[in-house]
């Protein structure tokens, strides 16, 4: 099973956006286990924060473009707007993880 696969099943057990994210990369993130708190930063997203979160923890300085991509394809990145537009969270967990993974694997 894939991180996307990975974060999506686990957020529909009832965990929140950010655990989910965190829980689903813990195969490759010595640091996985304290996701930031969601919604913590500016409103964003928690899965968004995340993902950021597990690029820093490996070294990865694409948090920017992370969270652009996540911006390009949901039209948000605060949880406000996500949810008043509608977008379903599973969405987010499944997006920001599989951006997060697309990034990890053009590093190499």
């Amino acid at each position: 099973m894939g991180h996307e696969e990975a974060a999506r099943s686990i957020h529909r057990t009832g965990l929140n956006c950010s655990n989910s994210v965190d829980k689903a990369f813990a195969d490759v993130n010595d640091a996985a286990g304290n996701p930031p708190a969601p919604r913590s930063i500016a409103g964003k997203c928690g899965a968004l924060l995340t993902a950021q979160k597990v690029l820093r923890d490996l070294g990865i300085d694409r948090e920017d473009e992370l969270e652009r991509a996540f911006e390009a394809e949901l039209g948000y990145v605060t949880c406000r707007d996500l949810k008043r537009n509608r977008r379903d969270c599973n969405d987010c967990v499944g997006i920001a993880t599989r951006l997060a993974d697309e990034l990890i694997a053009a590093e190499g």
